[in-house]
């Protein structure tokens, strides 16, 4: 399978598109203006103790306070001998360390915090809707090829390193360089390699745990201790060692940081980074814009004729199969059975592209062949093996339905750039006044650069119109010094929120 990264960096996002066999398979954005905190560690307070849901608010400095459930508490191991051999299930779960609900003994949130205590906690979840951050005392430190959780007694190894016998040679390696108190999960990237890779990465680790615990001691509550790299470095320290052919970067400065992280943590693999150089926009000419623009959509065509509708609400993602135009060869069974074959391999690539997570419900269309049935489930099982985000598959219920979790950590493509829609009372989506203004401002770029255009007029909803001329027209006069062009941004009360309507000069 071919695997590329593409890496897109303007004045308004970096963008990442993961391509397996020239269609787009995993898609990320951070936008300059908002500030990704995953990963980090905070110094926080407790704010207040509901002992209904047995969890705590805590302070990180942040707008709105973090949540702590009692499962994600971790009490420190030398006050709570019962934890010793709690501790998470990480083989199970992809090299990320994130929490998994533990079997605690019998015992109250109020048991183990109480309001105005300091604690130290790391961010595992943004907020997602109503929902404040979700956050851990259990701390892990990604590295190249271990993840270090100095609060946790417990090594474990990535899920896709299968051989047993490697898997504990690994293990053994790791739990000699450990101190006695902390643990690890080894990841794929470690496979093969001897004792000495894994002393310097750990030492680089437990070097960054000191760090972070000095600062603890000297920053008032709240503080940020520890920011996590940004998700361009995360996501190539993840993808680089994982049959990735080329990484393609647009921007010369990205380029140069990527080419220095890469030399001092992948040095073999330094000469996969290709500078893109190329007036046209990277996205346009590898074909992605077109794939990122029917992420949107509902309906997603199969190549037979049938198609699948995926519908996102509030509690679950719910995704109907349908066979449409296709009609089979031989009869109604065969026909199913291929529609619910394209339609799991289809679903699985969906789910993974738009990032949906949470309880999602699946309503193939019914077979009455039990082989059949556990036929598709075990092709489904395979195509989710792609996904790097931890998966739980259910049997079928008597309905015919097929439920699934996926792990969610930050809200999914749709609800990252849409707004509900005004137009038909709040009950859709349309894109939301940042993801329209970027649109915008890179529509007016695309024109300058590749029609030459010395004056562009954008006729755009008023409601953008007001926007950009309240709060972004520094940036427009940037636009029109970098391409000597003149910009004018009219409004248009007959356009839809999400028309732009080009006048050239």
């Amino acid at each position: 399978m071919q695997r590329r990264i593409l890496v897109s960096a303007d004045d308004y996002e970096i963008r990442i598109a993961v391509i397996e066999n020239s269609k787009l398979a995993e898609y990320f954005f951070e936008r300059r203006n908002e500030e990704r905190i995953i990963g980090n560690i905070y110094k926080g307070i407790v704010t207040s103790i509901t002992p209904g849901i047995d969890a705590a608010f805590i302070d990180i400095g942040l707008p709105r306070n973090a949540f702590l459930y009692v499962n994600d508490l971790l009490p420190d191991i030398q006050d709570y001998d019962f934890l010793e051999d709690e501790v998470n299930d990480t083989e199970e779960n992809d090299e990320a360390p994130a929490v998994k609900s533990m079997e605690l003994p019998p015992v109250s949130i109020r048991d183990l915090l109480k309001e105005g205590q300091q604690i130290l906690i790391q961010l595992y979840k943004e907020p997602i809707g109503a929902k404040g951050s979700r956050v851990t005392t259990n701390i892990s430190l990604p590295g190249r090829y271990v993840v270090l959780l100095p609060c946790t007694r417990h090594v474990g190894v990535s899920r896709r390193i299968v051989e047993e016998a490697e898997r504990e040679r690994l293990k053994q390696i790791v739990t000699r360089l450990l101190p006695d108190h902390m643990g690890a999960i080894i990841r794929t990237a470690g496979k093969d390699l001897g004792e000495e890779a894994f002393r310097e990465d750990l030492a680089h680790l437990q070097h960054e745990w000191e760090r972070i615990k000095a600062k603890r001691e000297t920053s008032p509550a709240p503080a940020l201790l520890y920011e996590n790299p940004s998700m361009v470095f995360l996501l190539i320290q993840d993808l680089i060692s994982d049959g990735i052919e080329e990484i393609v970067v647009d921007d010369p400065s990205l380029y140069s940081e990527i080419v220095e992280f890469v030399k001092v943590q992948f040095p073999k693999s330094v000469h996969q980074i290709t500078l893109y150089d190329d007036p046209a926009s990277i996205f346009r000419a590898y074909g992605m814009e077109t794939f990122i623009n029917n992420l949107r959509t509902r309906k997603i065509w199969l190549h037979s004729g049938g198609y699948i509708v995926i519908d996102e609400t509030e509690a679950m993602t719910v995704i109907d199969v349908n066979t449409g135009r296709y009609i089979g060869k031989y009869n109604l069974e065969e026909t199913v059975f291929k529609t619910n074959l394209e339609a799991a391999t289809e679903i699985a690539r969906q789910i993974r592209l738009r990032d949906i997570g949470g309880i999602i419900l699946i309503d193939f269309i019914d077979m009455r062949s039990k082989e059949h049935q556990e036929e598709m489930i075990r092709h489904f099982h395979e195509q989710l093996k792609k996904d790097r985000s931890r998966i739980h598959l259910y049997p079928l219920t008597e309905l015919g339905l097929l439920q699934m979790t996926r792990k969610r950590v930050r809200k999914s493509f749709m609800k990252s750039i849409t707004q509900p829609c005004p137009y038909c009372k709040r009950e859709g989506h349309i894109l939301s006044v940042d993801t329209m203004i970027i649109k915008i401002f890179r529509t007016f770029e695309e024109i300058c650069r590749e029609e030459g255009a010395k004056t562009v007029v954008l006729r755009v909803h008023p409601r953008l119109a007001e926007k950009i001329t309240q709060d972004h027209m520094t940036r427009v006069q940037v636009l029109e010094e970098r391409y000597n062009a003149k910009f004018k941004i009219l409004p248009s009360a007959e356009l839809h929120f999400e028309q732009i309507v080009e006048e050239l000069g």
